[in-house]
């Protein structure tokens, strides 16, 4: 599992943080167990029978519709039978955390859309997982639930990080960078702290550390279907939320597909699936999540889309969607080379002036930081002249594949032409990109080029960074970008291999 990056001040305040629940008495006890090997029946259910409510929900699940192709309990440990140890435990930690967390509203936080969104989340992702025929799915359904932990804590430790959005009215990644943008961490990495303290399993601590990831890049092979079960979980509970658009149902789709391999039309019977386990997690969670008529509207508009439209088209139209298909992906490919510069594979200097456009026009309305960086290769001429152009290729492509492996998914690498770089990065102020530049300056000077011929060289990176942050205010994309032009001339004049800030130019 990757390392939780929290900045140590915040983590100082988590860790002294007295508003935010603990875990109850019944919690603790259910968490020691389920990492016990030696867990038994009659242990489980004196536990259990220890929270009279708990015990109630316990039978209802094992009763309800999540659990339809099951035998009927009549008690307890005929429930703990049904639903088996590890499953008890689970859904049983699931209800006492929420009924504690629920305890301690906040006044300008939206907790209900909050528990709206974990509840329904905690749904899918058991079923998601249950699909898969996965022994795990109730630990599924709790890191699908506590995915978003992290903003509990957070609406407690800086009340204003949420003031003036709307949480559960933004695609979910864009949450994260405010976030990061204002506390120099995210929900995932707050709520991965907290369960950690808990003492939660591994297998939850992963699941929400990698929630807004459904490609699960950087998990390890065996544990890549439960993150994209949780990470999926939230995409589409969104779809009942906020987006039920044809646009954002087949979106949905395709993310099923491409990251599960689950088919549109199975995805829409899983909506119906969905649509009869809601009223139990209501029950469960004493939370209305959607009218009755409503539900019916979503599950309708689903099927529609998933699997009515989907079936017509194939039957009257067979040929004509493979040569649909056949073109798209030509045009996909041209995209591609379209936006692609074609040595180094990182985008070129067309698509970066299109996603500068896009994301300064973002942070302009949002009032979300935007940074600029450009990234100069220092004597490439030299090199090119005594290696050849082969050695400089080389170096190019070296060079591209640091910029790549340093930033993050979300960070835009392009190549700007001969041997200069540009990187944006949505939601970096400057203190935060200044740290990437100096571990971008750092490993370049760690690294050799290969050219190919058996002979290695070194390198160095000049590099300029402009920022529209609270301190810079750019009216214009082009002037960010001629900011960072400017500090990239700083660097270069003043003896290359290092990085330069506008607001250091502008304060001298």
């Amino acid at each position: 599992m990757s390392q939780i990056q929290i900045p140590e001040k915040m983590l100082q305040r988590l860790k002294t943080c007295t508003s935010f629940p603990s875990p109850p008495a019944v919690a603790m006890q259910v968490i020691a167990l389920a990492q016990d090997p030696e867990i038994d029946l009659a242990r489980v259910a004196d536990t259990v029978s220890g929270d009279p409510a708990i015990a109630a929900k316990v039978m209802r699940i094992a009763n309800s519709a999540m659990y339809a192709r099951r035998r009927q309990s009549n008690n307890l440990r005929q429930a703990l039978i049904v639903l088996g140890l590890n499953a008890t435990l689970t859904l049983a930690l699931s209800f006492t955390l929420v009924s504690t967390l629920r305890r301690d509203s906040s006044k300008g936080f939206d907790f209900n859309a909050y528990w709206k969104r974990a509840i329904l989340a905690a749904t899918w992702g058991k079923l998601l997982a249950s699909e898969f025929g996965r022994r795990d799915a109730e630990e599924v359904f709790l890191a699908a639930l506590l995915q978003d932990i992290g903003m509990l804590a957070l609406d407690k430790l800086a009340p204003d990080t949420y003031a003036g959005i709307s949480p559960f009215q933004l695609e979910h990644g864009r949450v994260s960078q405010h976030e990061q943008s204002c506390l120099e961490t995210d929900h995932r990495s707050v709520g991965t702290w907290l369960l950690k303290s808990w003492n939660m399993p591994a297998s939850l601590l992963r699941g929400v550390q990698h929630s807004h990831d459904p490609t699960a890049g950087g998990v390890e092979p065996e544990h890549r279907e439960f993150v994209r079960c949780v990470a999926l979980s939230g995409d589409l509970a969104d779809v009942w939320l906020t987006d039920q658009s044809e646009t954002g149902i087949r979106r949905a789709g395709q993310q099923a597909q491409r990251h599960l391999g689950i088919l549109p039309n199975r995805l829409a019977e899983m909506f119906g699936i969905i649509r009869e386990q809601i009223p139990v997690a209501e029950g469960l969670f004493d939370l209305q999540l959607f009218p009755a008529d409503q539900l019916q509207d979503i599950v309708e508009s689903a099927k529609e889309i998933l699997m009515v439209r989907n079936l017509y088209q194939i039957d009257r139209n067979s040929d004509l969607e493979n040569q649909k298909s056949k073109l798209k992906a030509e045009n996909s490919v041209l995209k591609v080379e379209s936006e692609r510069d074609g040595l180094t594979g990182v985008f070129n200097r067309r698509a970066f002036e299109e996603a500068m456009e896009r994301e300064f026009a973002a942070a302009a309305k949002n009032r979300w930081p935007l940074s600029v960086v450009f990234v100069d290769l220092d004597h490439f001429k030299g090199i090119n002249d005594t290696h050849g152009h082969q050695s400089g290729d080389a170096m190019l492509k070296t060079v591209a594949t640091l910029l790549v492996s340093t930033l993050r998914d979300t960070d835009i690498v392009a190549r700007y032409g001969g041997d200069e770089f540009v990187l944006l990065l949505p939601g970096a102020d400057t203190p935060q990109v200044e740290a990437v530049a100096e571990r971008l300056v750092q490993r370049a000077r760690e690294t050799r080029v290969d050219n190919g011929n058996g002979n290695t060289f070194s390198i160095t990176l000049s590099l300029g960074i402009a920022s529209r942050d609270g301190k810079s205010s750019f009216a214009t994309s082009q002037e960010l970008l001629a900011a960072a032009d400017a500090a990239l001339y700083h660097s270069k004049r003043n003896g290359r291999n290092r990085h330069t800030s506008y607001d250091k130019i502008k304060a001298a």
